[in-house]
């Protein structure tokens, strides 16, 4: 990708992968050495299988970005998985909601509606790289609802 904005996608730590990882082998281990010594596959399957489970999950990759082409969203498994794009042509329009973190974008559509939130970056730098690739699809600024203060009086 040339020119992007990548959001907050869900890569965990890599302590965290370590540790899944380290986690896995161990449980699986155990499991494959329950199985050989004539434990029997009742007793061994559920440590193979957590095992298992414990390592697929280290590669585990969601991102976000927005790009030339449109917006992208990710979803990897080691490197494989699925890539959904949703081109600047099929957008009706792009909603930015602000926070002091960052901003959440709405892309509604008829059927869908995708978001995606980018930490640390301004509304303003999302509508402008909006406005340079998007083919004027309009970018609108949201209204969050407003929930009135609750009051606590002791009058009756």
């Amino acid at each position: 990708m040339g020119d992007a904005i990548r959001g907050s996608g869900s890569d965990f730590p890599r302590w965290m992968k370590a540790a899944s990882i380290g986690m896995g082998v161990l449980l699986f281990g155990d499991g494959l050495r329950r199985f050989l010594t004539g434990a029997g596959l009742a007793e061994a399957s559920a440590f193979i299988i957590i095992g298992s489970a414990c390592f697929y999950i280290a590669g585990y990759e969601k991102r976000v970005s927005l790009a030339e082409s449109g917006f992208v969203r990710e979803r990897l498994f080691w490197g494989k998985g699925r890539v959904e794009r949703l081109a600047w042509s099929e957008m009706e329009e792009v909603v930015l909601f602000q926070s002091k973190s960052g901003t959440m974008v709405l892309f509604p559509l008829k059927d869908r509606g995708w978001r995606a939130f980018f930490p640390g970056k301004t509304g303003t730098e999302i509508r402008k790289f909006v406005e340079k690739h998007g083919g004027g699809v309009p970018v609108k600024i949201g209204e969050g609802t407003s929930v009135p203060a609750r009051h606590h009086s002791n009058e009756r």
